[in-house]
């Protein structure tokens, strides 16, 4: 691709307003002035509409095979019946391994010393997904049936090899999108995410409701019903791994991508933007951390209608399923609406403010009915205004503090910015999972 360059004055004054814009210390009136700050001279990309679906697709693996793990639930308690132990921890065991394998990947990818190729560690995450989620789909055939002490450490493994990839693509996913140079595309990014925890909670609530047997009879075991449809499950998650693949084979040509293993200049990716992207760095791992205690939460909160006699949607095997749904169909809108909130990308103080604020959410988890203690305002409160409302935050400031990058940084830097924010993503939800540990215990 022909590119025409600046000349040196015109780069060091570009740079320079860059920076004034992180530090507030210029402000940017209108679409007019923030269009100087988007992309380099007679380097701007057109926007296309097929990379933005192509980066959808890479992003609905990154959250579909862990939401599939967590929404297998049900399976994996019959799994798990002949042994207490096993059965009690295992959900929160889950989460352990999860963020601290991610984190741990995170932290190690981002302090190498030379420049990767992220194309090379999408491609070996995406094909961790399909891996993980083809054996997963093999254990759940019904003539596959191991003890419990045997099944529990291949299911750790698997929740292992899904956290490393997840540390691979959150790495590379955003530093890859922040090479394009359009705001449009890490948010793209996002919203695969987001559809991708909605899309298996729905599925959950509607087998809950067609195959009520298979999840409301505790006293079933082996249940063939049940086989089938985690077998769907995890299909549909080798389904959405091949199709990133395929996503990702359309973006590489269009990438123009830099040669790899250039040194960096510093060992360390946090050292060298932890302070140029503070505030944007700080939303992110705000609204993370922020997001993820709702998780004590969720699976505690059941609807203020007693069990006996509820509707089938009302029963907790299918309630706690629709509070998720309803989380990220918030998630969803909210990172579709990031994209329109170009006024955020001019004020990256004001991402962090709001995404700070968003901890005033955790009191009016408190007013809703934990354990069974009565709500503050009945079951839409929980719903519409707690979860969805919740969700919607999130994707919307979350978004925002990521599609910045290529605004906020010069072009030859949005990579490396760009894995330095999916970094702060990393860490946040870490920092959310202790958080909430600590929460759940006051």
């Amino acid at each position: 691709m022909d590119r025409d360059f600046e000349s040196p004055s015109d780069d060091e004054g570009r740079h320079f307003e860059q920076r004034a814009l992180l530090a507030g210390e210029t402000e940017i009136k209108d679409d007019d002035d923030l269009d100087r700050f988007e992309a380099v001279k007679g380097d701007s990309r057109v926007f296309s509409l097929s990379e933005y679906f192509a980066f959808f697709t890479m992003g609905l693996p990154m959250m579909w095979i862990w939401s599939m793990i967590i929404q297998a639930a049900p399976y994996f308690q019959r799994r798990f019946a002949a042994n207490a132990t096993i059965l009690r921890y295992f959900q929160a065991s889950f989460l352990v391994f999860f963020a601290t394998t991610m984190f741990l990947t995170t932290v190690y990818l981002n302090r190498q010393r030379e420049q990767p190729m992220y194309t090379h560690r999408l491609k070996r995450a995406l094909c961790g997904y399909v891996a993980v989620a083809s054996l997963l789909m093999l254990s759940a055939v019904e003539l596959v049936n191991v003890r419990a002490e045997i099944y529990y450490p291949f299911t750790l493994v698997m929740v292992v090899m899904t956290g490393v990839a997840n540390g691979l693509s959150q790495n590379a996913a955003f530093a890859f999108a922040a090479g394009f140079g359009r705001t449009e595309y890490a948010p793209a990014v996002m919203t695969g995410e987001a559809l991708a925890g909605f899309i298996p909670s729905s599925i959950e609530i509607i087998s809950a409701l067609v195959f009520p047997t298979a999840y409301f009879d505790t006293e079933t075991t082996g249940n063939s019903k049940m086989s089938s449809l985690t077998i769907g499950y995890f299909f549909s998650a080798l389904v959405v791994g091949l199709a990133s693949l395929g996503a990702l084979g359309f973006l590489i040509p269009r990438s123009g991508a830099r040669p790899a293993f250039k040194a960096y200049e510093m060992t360390s990716v946090w050292a060298r933007w932890s302070s140029t992207l503070k505030w944007p760095a700080l939303a992110n791992f705000s609204c993370l951390c922020i997001s993820s205690v709702s998780s004590v939460f969720v699976t505690k909160i059941t609807s203020v209608v007693p069990r006996d006699g509820a509707p089938t949607l009302l029963r907790p095997e299918a309630f706690i399923p629709l509070s998720i749904v309803l989380w990220n169909i918030g998630d969803f809108l909210g990172s579709l609406g990031a994209v329109s909130s170009r006024f955020l990308i001019r004020r990256p103080f004001l991402i962090f403010v709001l995404s700070l604020a968003r901890i005033a959410f955790i009191p009016m988890y408190l007013m809703c009915n934990i354990d069974e203690r009565g709500s503050f305002a009945g079951d839409w409160f929980y719903l519409v205004c707690v979860q969805f409302m919740f969700g919607v935050t999130h994707g919307w400031l979350s978004g925002a503090s990521m599609m910045g990058v290529p605004v906020w940084v010069p072009e030859e830097d949005r990579e490396e910015a760009g894995a330095f924010m999916g970094m702060t993503l990393v860490s946040g939800l870490v920092a959310g999972s202790i958080l909430g540990l600590i929460v759940s215990r006051v």
